[in-house]
């Protein structure tokens, strides 16, 4: 037979939870309002100017590496 004795919580350990925190985007300055321990903070990229969510990938590197070094070698051979 397995006695289970009643341990109490300490109390004040527990992060204090923030439900109107904000969160800025410092791209593109939105803000958002998400429940956080943290009051205030900002964000290097969020989710509205982020290239994945958005869709708009880097289309200027077109062509893989081989393509690239033979365009550089092309270009480097006409200057001479």
């Amino acid at each position: 037979m397995i006695l289970y004795t009643l341990v109490a919580m300490k109390a004040a350990i527990h992060p204090v939870m923030h439900a109107d925190a904000k969160t800025k985007c410092s791209s593109c300055g939105a803000v958002y309002l998400i429940p956080s321990t943290i009051k205030d903070q900002s964000v290097e990229i969020c989710r509205a100017c982020h290239p994945i969510y958005t869709g708009k990938q880097q289309k200027d590197l077109k062509g893989g590496r081989v393509e690239r070094f033979r365009k550089r070698m092309a270009a480097g051979k006409k200057e001479k």
